[in-house]
């Protein structure tokens, strides 16, 4: 009997010690495990370095190849344009800016009796959401909407016949939406990539005389639909 008495305290000693210290070592692991989440951008789970997030700002220019068309209504193939793009992320992957957009599209074939020289200068507010699909390749929809003033020279002589030209002045509404892959290329800092648009043009035109006095009865309106391809390089802070 006089063991088990000496036992029983021993046991109770042990339990009073052990019980309170499981209890206070079981919170403490829990705040240290959530002030490493809270203080730890990995533990997030975000895949992707690219500054791309609220508050972030980028710039860009590329190289542009589209359809045109000529005042008049005649299709004239392929025009390349020069584009500056900026913008500002207003919440993480989605950004609002502006589009800059210089174009210049020639058909010479004066031998037929063909010569049109268009050029223009729209600008514009895009819209524009990055899809990670992996830590250093994102995909871009993108719309917009640009506008402004075209200039155009067109042969009106028949072929062999002395040259004759008439001036085209006017406006152009474009609308555009597309996608495509860019490439974080500098880590945090730049990409590069290609966006495959379509594009809507909407233009309203003029003739003119060499002498600039308009032509009365010929403004026209055409509309045009098209693709168009954009490649850009971009950076971003």
């Amino acid at each position: 009997m006089k063991n088990k008495q000496r036992l029983m305290p021993a046991k109770a000693v042990l339990l009073f010690v052990l019980v309170p210290l499981i209890i206070a070592l079981t919170p403490s692991n829990n705040c240290s495990a959530q002030t490493l989440d809270a203080t730890n951008p990995a533990s997030k789970g975000k895949a992707y370095t690219l500054k791309i997030r609220k508050g972030d700002y980028w710039i860009g220019g590329g190289l542009g190849l589209t359809g045109s068309v000529a005042p008049m209504g005649q299709y004239i193939g392929t025009a390349a344009q020069l584009s500056a793009k900026g913008g500002y992320h207003i919440i993480d992957k989605l950004s609002v800016g502006v589009s800059i957009t210089g174009g210049i599209s020639i058909s010479d074939k004066k031998s037929q009796g063909i010569y049109t020289r268009g050029i223009s200068l729209l600008v514009g507010p895009i819209v524009q959401y990055m899809i990670p699909v992996s830590k250093t390749i994102f995909l871009a929809p993108i719309v917009g909407a640009t506008w402004g003033p075209i200039r155009v020279k067109s042969m009106t002589s028949q072929p062999g016949q002395p040259e004759n030209y008439v001036k085209i002045k006017g406006h152009a509404f474009v609308e555009l939406a597309g996608i495509g892959p860019f490439f974080e290329v500098i880590p945090e800092k730049a990409s590069f990539g290609a966006q495959l648009l379509v594009s809507s043009l909407q233009q309203t035109t003029t003739l003119y005389t060499n002498s600039g006095e308009g032509i009365p009865g010929t403004k026209v309106k055409d509309r045009k639909t098209g693709p168009a391809l954009n490649v850009e390089f971009r950076l971003h802070f």
